[in-house]
């Protein structure tokens, strides 16, 4: 049963996650226990293969993170790449359209004025 969990293609990760707690818990509640590292390694084999690179990447690190520290990973990647996929914003970004309103303005009210001499700037 929990061996062939997969996380479905509209299905965030953190309910994936949670999907995968509830089927671990039912399993408890009947007395078959699931070492940490075989929940991550069967968390990690549901993945889609989008996620091959980060997969790789942490197996190869031949150090399996604990489920709770695998499930960090796993929305914080999801968190990066959603931002990734988001469009960038047409026009200047704000910084430099707050920064170019300063210019206008400081130009603006300065015309006219006497300089430190008495000269017009």
């Amino acid at each position: 049963m929990l061996k062939e969990i997969k996380k479905g293609k509209d299905e965030s990760m953190q309910a994936y996650f949670l999907r995968i707690t509830e089927i671990k818990n039912d399993l408890l509640s009947i007395g078959e226990t699931i070492a940490d590292r075989e929940m991550a390694l069967t968390t990690l084999g549901g993945l889609p293969s989008e996620w091959y690179v980060f997969k790789t990447t942490l197996l190869n690190n031949h150090v399996i993170p604990g489920f709770k520290e695998l499930m960090a990973r796993c929305i914080q990647e999801e968190t990066r790449v959603e931002e990734q996929e988001m469009p960038m914003p047409k026009g200047p970004p704000a910084a430099f359209s707050s920064h170019a309103k300063k210019i206008n303005n400081s130009e603006t009210n300065s015309k006219g004025k006497a300089g430190p001499k008495g000269g017009r700037k």
